[in-house]
């Protein structure tokens, strides 16, 4: 499949939103410190979580920066890290890590009922979401949830994932998956 200039702008335009909504520490860059902070608050804002569903919230996180190269004290300009991970994510030979969407999956059902409600995913985006809204964050979850049941399955979630960092056509999705997306 041929990529066009107005696809890749679009691809980059969802990169650019999603490394400022994981920059945690909003200080410009993507450093392993932001995942180790997304890992804190993630169950630091949520109630009984257990000591095991923390600790598979660190690694998961900590994999995460790994698999970005993320070693303690790189730290990357936010818009060289997005132009890195659309490059990477829109090559051809490039590789996918498998995975990856349904650990970030189990990050966020915290109460490991295999499914992420409405206030599980508040709380994520309280982690991500720099200055989102509770409209944005129901319109966002209302849209992953296709069945319209009132929780989001890990095929809901996955599938969205996977639109958001590997598609290159403008959809709703896209548009809302880290919230809305940033202006160019």
């Amino acid at each position: 499949m041929t990529i066009i200039e107005q696809q890749k702008a679009y691809h980059l335009r969802k990169m650019r939103t999603r490394m400022q909504r994981m920059d945690t520490n909003q200080d410009g860059y993507i450093s392993r410190e932001d995942f180790q902070l997304m890992g804190k608050k993630l169950v630091e804002y949520t109630s009984e979580i257990t000591k095991e569903k923390s600790e598979t919230i660190f690694a998961t996180f900590a994999m995460v920066a790994d698999l970005m190269g993320l070693k303690p004290s790189v730290k990357i300009p936010l818009e060289e890290a997005a132009k890195i991970a659309s490059a990477v994510l829109l090559s051809p030979t490039g590789e996918k890590p498998s995975g990856v969407h349904d650990m970030l999956f189990n990050c966020i059902d915290t109460n490991s009922n295999g499914t992420i409600s409405m206030e599980e995913y508040k709380v994520y985006f309280k982690v991500i979401g720099h200055n989102i809204t509770d409209e944005e964050i129901k319109h966002c979850f209302d849209t992953i949830d296709s069945n319209e049941n009132g929780v989001i399955s890990r095929d809901e979630f996955v599938a969205a994932a996977k639109e958001f960092f590997y598609g290159v056509e403008e959809t709703e999705l896209s548009n809302v998956f880290y919230g809305k997306l940033l202006p160019n």
